[in-house]
């Protein structure tokens, strides 16, 4: 791996960040790479290894908020059934710890979790840079900020931050993190959910892994993302894998993307009405508080 001058680590600051991986985008990017539902695995911009922490981290796709905002998904919004189903999962998690109250959904999309958190009793409001996806939870009568976090319509002293699948989105995770800190309440919590880069599933896939996308600009595994959160003054709680949820036609045309033509099952319209659990263990939560005297 050649070494770059100039860069660091966006989780532990150091320098001699070496490059892992070429870009290999081959196209001109726009909002659709840019989507939840985008199937465009194995494609990265250059991504850059830190020898210290292990962060993978994509410096050239650094500034793509544009594309964010841009973003219209409307097979996201077609996996709203599925997507219920993931957001009740996580808000057991988080009931653990904190059963009610004041929370805010960092990249809510069109209000899911924040819809579920308010059918559990909680304060729920989100926030969400994608104007077509704000404006879906707006029609459902969600309060959904547009914009990125922080917010300036957000009062601090919420009792639970969620980040679902957002923190490996952005340049400055641990700056976003210690935003996080300043906004929690004393006893408050965060959750935060993400690709597991060392997970088994990963190594085994190699760079054919699903979570290698143009939109994943930061890569983590346990070890740097409990350092991001002891950086930002934040300390685990728990620890665990999450699961999540699919309608069967969605995870064929997913799968037939690593399959050779031949091989390839064809896509049923029934299989919309099926929904599969899934977990493959290569993705991590991290359930966690603000630091004593932090």
């Amino acid at each position: 791996m050649s070494e770059t001058k100039g860069r660091n680590c966006w989780v532990c600051g150091s320098s001699g960040l070496k490059v892992d991986r070429p870009s290999s985008i081959k196209e001109e990017i726009g909002s659709r790479h840019f989507a939840i539902t985008d199937s465009h695995y194995g494609v990265t911009g250059t991504l850059l290894h830190c020898p210290q922490c292990g962060f993978l981290q994509c410096d050239d796709l650094a500034n793509v908020l544009r594309f964010y905002e841009a973003l219209e998904d409307h097979d996201y919004t077609e996996g709203r059934e599925q997507r219920i189903l993931q957001a009740r999962r996580l808000l057991e998690i988080v009931r653990r710890h904190v059963p009610r109250g004041r929370l805010v959904d960092i990249g809510a999309g069109s209000g899911i979790l924040v819809e579920q958190a308010n059918a559990l009793g909680y304060e729920a409001e989100g926030v969400e840079p994608s104007r077509w996806l704000c404006q879906r939870a707006v029609e459902r009568g969600l309060k959904v900020h547009l914009g990125t976090y922080p917010h300036q319509d957000l009062r601090p002293g919420f009792d639970v931050v969620t980040l679902v699948d957002v923190i490996e989105h952005v340049p400055n995770p641990v700056e976003l993190l210690r935003h996080v800190a300043s906004q929690l309440s004393d006893h408050g919590i965060g959750l935060v959910v993400t690709p597991d880069v060392k997970s088994i599933v990963a190594r085994l896939m190699g760079p054919k892994w699903w979570h290698f996308r143009i939109a994943h600009i930061g890569y983590f595994d346990r070890r740097n993302l409990e350092l991001a959160l002891d950086s930002a003054g934040l300390a685990p709680v728990a620890v665990g894998r999450p699961g999540w949820y699919f309608s069967l036609d969605y995870l064929m045309v997913r799968a037939n993307c690593y399959l050779p033509r031949p091989f390839r099952v064809p896509v049923l319209s029934f299989m919309r009405r099926i929904t599969v659990p899934l977990n493959l263990r290569d993705s991590l939560y991290v359930v966690f508080k603000k630091k004593p005297n932090s």
